[in-house]
């Protein structure tokens, strides 16, 4: 959804710059499960086990930056007939406006790790496919493989993104706009079932112990 909207909205450059800002940390999380399925998941129990806090707090913070973006989306109005707000030129914020795309791209990314089963989920995947031995076991198939993950992903994005951009003359300006409430729901929807994942499995009461203890 999001990418729909900012090829919508900003173009397919800036749409691309989403799909790759997403897919490379699609690439980075194939390649450790790849690489360390095992060694990942053991060491994230341990963060959990010990240091349970602030890995509650990051994942609250991803939450929150979830909905809240999902509610500017949603109250966000289109450009009408393709124009864009004028700015006022400044470095930092032609900066921000030149990657923006590819920031928020890799925060979509990075907000997979909101969701506790993520990181188990893809571990499984990777050892499903590494059971198969579609593929020798070794460093450099397992990078390719990693590479491939991020690419289909990115290709996927980008494939859909040029058919609505292509048929953008034919979409009338409330089609748009439902489409970017359509993505803030999105949003705020997994941005809520993520929290109340986290507070399902969090251990609240080691989590307590932990915090007076200390």
């Amino acid at each position: 959804m999001a990418a729909i909207r900012t090829g919508i909205r900003d173009g397919w450059r800036s749409a691309l710059k989403l799909g790759a800002g997403a897919s490379m940390f699609d690439v980075l999380y194939s390649a450790l499960a790849m690489l360390a399925t095992s060694a990942v998941v053991a060491m994230l129990h341990r963060l959990e086990e010990t240091s349970p806090l602030p890995t509650i707090i990051i994942q609250f913070t991803i939450v929150g930056v979830m909905i809240a973006f999902g509610i500017m989306q949603i109250r966000e109005r289109p450009y009408k007939n393709d124009v864009q707000p004028q700015r006022k030129p400044s470095g930092f914020i032609e900066w921000i406006r030149g990657h923006g795309p590819f920031l928020v791209g890799s925060g979509f990314a990075i907000a997979n790790l909101a969701n506790p089963t993520f990181i188990p989920s893809l571990a499984a995947l990777t050892t499903f496919i590494q059971k198969l031995e579609v593929f020798e076991a070794s460093v450099v198939n397992d990078l390719t493989f990693a590479l491939g993950f991020g690419a289909g992903n990115m290709l996927w994005l980008l494939v859909l993104v040029r058919l609505v951009v292509a048929n953008k003359h034919k979409m009338t300006p409330t089609f748009i706009k439902r489409i970017q409430q359509l993505s803030g729901a999105t949003l705020i929807g997994f941005g809520t079932f993520y929290g109340i994942r986290i507070l399902a499995v969090t251990k609240w009461a080691e989590v307590l112990r932990i915090i007076f203890t200390a």
